[in-house]
């Protein structure tokens, strides 16, 4: 039988995990579909959002394995002014989101007391031509099947303000 996989949303001080149907930048940790806590445009520079940890989930086993484990976008990010960037590096330990003010803390500084991320790059390079792989594999069991992926979106002086189109990301893997 075929399995049944889904986006998990990693927050809290444990990194308790749920499904997401959608993943909303803010400036909390949490992913509570509301208005409360956005983001603020910065009157010069950049500000951040509180980066998202998100992983591949098996709720229904595969009867193998799931393994290769890969992700993309369209490629085009329509949000003016701003950039979703995922860490290059996809660790294994969660790390609670921080920030103070109008500001998240930035991922590569921070993320489980920094260093664990060392680089980053827009989410929207990765497309279908050229995906973004991901460690993780599960046998025959439901669970987490991926590292952690982290994203952060950046806000410019140019961002227009409210509510923004969906995006989507889009995963791949093998199943056997």
């Amino acid at each position: 039988m075929a399995a049944t996989v889904a986006t998990y949303y990693y927050n809290g001080a444990g990194g308790s995990g749920a499904v997401a149907t959608n993943v909303r930048f803010k400036l909390a940790d949490d992913n509570t579909q509301d208005a409360n806590n956005p983001c603020v445009k910065p009157s010069a520079g950049t500000n951040l959002s509180y980066w998202k940890v998100i992983a591949l989930y098996a709720t229904v086993a595969p009867d193998n394995a799931i393994s290769n484990v890969k992700l993309y976008t369209d490629g085009t990010l329509g949000w003016t002014g701003c950039t979703v960037y995922v860490g290059d590096e996809t660790p294994a330990a969660y790390s609670q989101a921080t920030g103070s003010g109008d500001s998240g803390n930035a991922m590569i500084a921070n993320y489980g007391g920094g260093g664990v991320i060392t680089a980053q790059t827009s989410l929207f390079t990765y497309t279908s031509v050229a995906t973004k792989s991901i460690t993780g594999s599960i046998g025959a069991a439901t669970g987490k099947i991926t590292n952690y992926v982290v994203t952060q979106l950046t806000i410019g002086t140019t961002a227009v303000g409210g509510a923004q189109a969906a995006e989507t990301i889009t995963w791949q893997y093998d199943e056997t």
